[in-house]
């Protein structure tokens, strides 16, 4: 059973495509290996077990014409 995570590689090209990149097509399966390699970590992290936090910045939108009030 293949990995659900598993980018095929017509995923990557689209990547590449979208990321307005050159890869050569014989460096597609390293290209691969590489970032599936790279979130694999990211990817074993459960992310319910990180405790949410407050935003440290709070954004306040401007009174009209640019007065503060």
């Amino acid at each position: 059973m293949a990995d659900p995570h598993e980018l095929t590689m017509d995923e990557l090209r689209e990547r590449i495509r979208v990321a307005g990149i050159t890869i050569a097509e014989n460096r597609l399966a390293m290209v691969r290996k590489l970032l599936a390699d790279a979130l694999a970590p990211v990817r074993a992290l459960d992310s319910r077990t990180i405790r949410t936090v407050e935003p440290a910045v709070k954004f306040v939108p401007e009174a009209e014409g640019g007065r503060r009030e």
